[in-house]
Formats: structure tokens, sequence, C-alpha cells
């Protein structure tokens, strides 16, 4: 993957987020207390050359189950 802003080659790195989790991830969760949260971890990439960072779900799809 490039960069949008520079068009060097990115790199695949960890974005940390919630200590009880590994890793980032996406949540998704209908109004009701009875729904079950929907989640997706996140892909992180950076620019070594200008700094740009992009993030990407890695399973949009489940997001959107009903």
């Amino acid at each position: 993957m490039n960069c949008v802003k520079c068009s060097v080659e990115m790199s695949e790195a960890k974005l940390c987020g919630d200590a009880f989790r590994t890793g980032a991830y996406l949540t998704k969760k209908k109004k009701g207390i009875l729904d079950t949260e929907r989640i997706s971890t996140v892909s992180c990439y950076f620019c070594p050359q200008c700094g740009y960072i992009e993030l990407k779900a890695d399973n949009p799809k489940e997001l959107l189950k009903d």
C-alpha cells in the first residue's frame, strides 16, 4: 500500500488501544441493551517518509450484521 500523500510504500504497525483487548478495534452497537456489540479489529499503516497514518477495518462486514 502506498501513501496517499507522498506515494512512498507504507509499513504496517500495531496501534495500541484498550488494555483489556488485543490491539485497537472498532465497535458498533444498536441502542437496545439486549443487542450484541459488533467488533472488528483494525490494521494500522504508516508512511516512513511523511508520517501519514491510515487505519483499515479488518472485518467491516461484521459491523453491519443484524
